[in-house]
């Protein structure tokens, strides 16, 4: 008898394991944590590198936008973060999708490469609040996986940043854990929001909201249709030379010119 207990003890645990975690509280009762990263870096850019550009300051602060966000979400990565998306929260307020630049660019030279070097400092903030909310809808020459540099197109449902560029968080469902929890996978860029409003399919849920077109600024897994994402608030903010830095010292980076090089895929597959 004591043996027959003890059977079906393991076979009650083990279907209670096998089950999907749940999310207990209701969205009214969560408070939607406000995720904040920043990252420092030092741009070297060449001679060659600056006749690159046809406006020199915006093709400063674009690289250094762009260098910042992949060492920002690369530190969010490692976290392994795992969000709970929530319907509206009004302690949140508006302000999310901005993004804004601050501080005068101070460059320094290099006296032995001619190098010009100027420091930044890169903050981005979001939430897991739907309204802030969207979706992938398709991925650019209708592939099933896309990685960082890839063209995909997305859904907002309601929120949409007021100038270009907007960026976002990418997030895929946590298997493992049930589908009121979302694992941040990657960043993206906003390059342009279309006019008009879209709607899925009703087997599809039937959300509407506006188009927009993403680059895929870096990823550790494959991005998929239907992964969400979450508008960010992204700050790059030029230093004055000696500025001290929370974090250490800033990651040096050296522009390169633009490859043909294939890039390499995510090694992560879902």
């Amino acid at each position: 008898m004591r043996a027959l207990l003890v059977l079906l003890s393991a076979v009650f645990l083990l279907s209670a394991c096998a089950k999907e975690v749940q999310l207990v509280s209701t969205p009214s009762d969560i408070d939607s944590t406000v995720v904040e990263e920043q990252a420092s870096v030092e741009l070297r850019l060449s001679k060659a590198d600056l006749l690159r550009f046809t406006d020199v300051e915006e093709g400063i602060w674009k690289e250094a936008r762009t260098a910042g966000l992949i060492k920002v979400c690369n530190k969010i990565l490692n976290k392994d973060l795992i969000i709970i998306p929530v319907a509206g929260v009004p302690s949140l307020g508006g302000g999310f999708g901005e993004y804004t630049e601050s501080g005068v660019l101070t460059t320094e030279t290099d006296p032995e490469t001619g190098d010009i070097i100027q420091s930044f400092m890169v903050s981005a903030k979001f939430s897991g609040d739907l309204a802030l909310g969207g979706q992938i809808l398709t991925l650019e020459e209708d592939r099933f996986i896309a990685g960082s540099s890839d063209v995909a197109y997305a859904m907002l449902y309601q929120a949409v940043p007021d100038t270009m560029p907007g960026h976002v968080v990418i997030a895929e469902e946590a298997k493992e854990l049930g589908k009121s929890f979302l694992r941040v996978i990657g960043m993206a860029e906003i390059k342009q929001v279309k006019q008009g409003t879209v709607a899925l399919p009703k087997e599809q849920g039937g959300a509407t909201g506006t188009l927009c077109t993403l680059e895929i600024l870096v990823s550790n897994r494959e991005i998929e249709s239907g992964d969400r994402i979450f508008l960010m608030n992204v700050d790059v903010a030029a230093l004055e030379p000696g500025s001290t830095l929370a974090e250490g010292e800033p990651e040096t980076v050296v522009v390169l010119p633009p490859s043909s090089d294939k890039v390499q895929e995510p090694s992560e597959t879902k």
